[in-house]
């Protein structure tokens, strides 16, 4: 199934990125564990707001986007969710899937309020959305150097990777965007969207990232809480620039879910 253009786009900018240790006792090996249960314990929480940022340092043309949204568990996962995104103070896109249907509605600054639209792509799993809080890739053979520090309501991993992963995430999303272009073509997609998203593509085939590091946050209750990224980006021209990328639970298991996802009329 066609999944909305918008919503790969933040997807691929999330997944391109996505130590012995301080005081001695910590392994490697122990940090990959327990960043790994964290990460699977998530799949417990019954809901949660969320937030999300991509930020490019780039003298031609910087980069700032977030977002904040919420997810409710209504079945073994599977999600009800909403995202409402900011492109640097300006335009604003929302999007929601309630009930296994996504909808889409986009707010530009002066001009009338818009409605909700229902959209033809149903199948992004909130899994997707928020990888990096529901899944761990790290590989031990992968990290260079590991720091652990304890801060009392939570402990914080911070990871420098080395290029080995960097080239395996590259290579995973490469495959997922050839795929994404193949399902439009299937879809019959317009001939200026798949030219785009190939054009896109060859950028991403071109593009190299190094000093990857990911810093990860786990609280007492043992949930994987927040997973920052932050990289070199070196990009067909030669020019570097620094990309982060972060992703946060700033809430969880409310008992008020009432009000969290939007009302959208049918």
């Amino acid at each position: 199934m066609m999944k909305n253009p918008m919503v790969t786009t933040i997807f691929f900018l999330s997944s391109i990125l996505l130590l012995s240790g301080c005081g001695g006792s910590t392994s490697t090996t122990s940090v990959v564990v327990e960043i790994g249960n964290a990460a699977q314990k998530n799949a417990e929480l019954d809901n949660a707001r969320f937030e999300t940022r991509y930020s490019m340092d780039s003298e031609a043309e910087p980069f700032d986007q977030s977002s904040e949204g919420v997810f409710v568990k209504t079945a073994e996962s599977d999600y009800d969710w909403y995202q409402k995104t900011s492109f640097e103070g300006a335009n604003t896109t929302e999007i929601a899937q309630i009930g296994g249907k996504q909808y889409q509605k986009i707010s530009v600054p002066g001009q009338a309020e818009t409605q909700w639209v229902e959209v033809s792509s149903t199948g992004f799993a909130l899994q997707e959305l928020l990888r990096s809080l529901f899944e761990s890739e790290v590989v031990e053979a992968e990290i260079a150097e590991s720091q652990v520090e304890d801060k009392g309501s939570s402990k914080e991993y911070k990871l420098t990777m080395s290029d080995a992963y960097a080239d395996r995430i590259k290579a995973r999303n490469v495959k997922e965007f050839q795929q994404n272009i193949d399902e439009l073509k299937q879809n019959n997609e317009e001939a200026l969207v798949i030219e785009e998203m190939e054009t896109r593509l060859q950028e991403i085939e071109e593009t190299n990232f190094q000093d990857v590091t990911i810093t990860y946050e786990i609280n007492e209750e043992d949930f994987l809480t927040a997973v920052h990224y932050e990289s070199t980006v070196v990009p067909p021209d030669g020019e570097s620039n620094t990309l982060i990328t972060s992703f946060s639970l700033t809430e969880y298991n409310l008992s008020d879910t009432e009000d969290l996802l939007p009302q959208i009329a049918e």
